[in-house]
């Protein structure tokens, strides 16, 4: 019996030997793991701020630019210029100055952006102030008398100061202040639409569509305030600015070029004019409202 607890007590040493040589068992790690970092969204396009080249410009009031090889249209803040598309030609007039001023401002050149607070309009337009060089565009405009300075909630960071502009141009009757003065008759005799090149070249805009006027008679006719017009639609009008067609002579009217071999005249539309599947109707009016020619194609 003895023996035999001997191997036991033995057998129970040699357990107790085994288990204290045995590393011990590791504790669980309970420290949370963070989540993972998302990856970055990739950006698609350049954050439309900062320096951009001016692609076109649209009219008074509106660019189109180029931002890291992207195209955004966008709209001047805080001013409103007249339209384009305004049925009355003295406003349509006022339209195409605004344009091309805002044209020999910014055109081919680069421009600085500020953003206010809203990001685009609802026409997805990029809502802006522009700067090229030392000159506040928006501001320039307001003070040549060629915009109203209008306020678009919730961006009005330079209001008050395009306001003062305004009070300016006002008091100076400056472009759309500009005190209303009967004109003199002028007296416009075999002059007439002899063209009308509706079809033009350049895709989408057709910009290089023309009206084509002639002097047919034999003595040089002044054509200061004459006014041409899509009278299909009522618009777009020209109204000419002081200017002697000679005898045998003829100009042209673009749509949105310049060409000063045939006058250099433009109605600044950003848009083809002339309907190609059916045909408009151009009308030239004297400074009076006196029809002189019309024509269609």
């Amino acid at each position: 019996m003895k023996r035999k607890y001997l191997h036991i007590i033995l057998a129970s040493l040699l357990l107790i030997l085994a288990i204290g040589c045995a590393p011990p068992a590791q504790a669980p790690d309970l420290t949370p793991t963070p989540p993972p970092s998302p990856a970055p969204t990739p950006s698609l396009m350049p954050s439309p701020e900062g320096q951009a080249t001016v692609t076109r410009v649209i009219d008074g009031d509106t660019i189109e630019v180029d931002i890291g090889g992207v195209i955004y249209d966008v709209r001047y803040i805080g001013v409103d210029t007249p339209e384009l598309n305004d049925k009355r030609p003295e406003f349509s007039a006022l339209a195409q100055e605004a344009t091309r001023f805002n044209r020999q401002l910014v055109e081919g050149k680069v421009v600085q952006l500020e953003k206010d607070v809203s990001e685009t309009d609802k026409y997805e337009r990029l809502l802006r102030y522009v700067y090229v060089d030392d000159t506040f565009v928006n501001a320039e405009l307001v003070k040549q008398g060629l915009a109203w300075a209008k306020a678009y909630e919730p961006d009005t960071k330079y209001q008050g100061y395009l306001e003062e502009l305004e009070a300016e141009a006002r008091e100076a009757g400056l472009g759309i202040w500009a005190p209303a003065s009967p004109s003199p008759p002028i007296i416009v005799q075999d002059v007439q639409i002899t063209y009308i090149f509706y079809d033009g070249l350049v895709p989408n805009v057709e910009s290089d569509e023309y009206v084509e006027i002639t002097n047919l008679g034999d003595q040089p006719q002044d054509l200061t305030g004459c006014v041409l017009m899509d009278i299909s639609d009522g618009y777009p009008s020209f109204t000419f600015p002081p200017y002697i067609l000679a005898t045998g002579k003829s100009i042209r009217v673009y749509t949105n070029e310049y060409h000063p071999e045939w006058g250099g005249f433009s109605f600044e539309y950003s848009r083809a004019i002339w309907n190609n599947t059916e045909p408009d109707v151009a009308a030239l009016y004297d400074n009076q409202g006196n029809k002189v020619s019309w024509k269609s194609y």
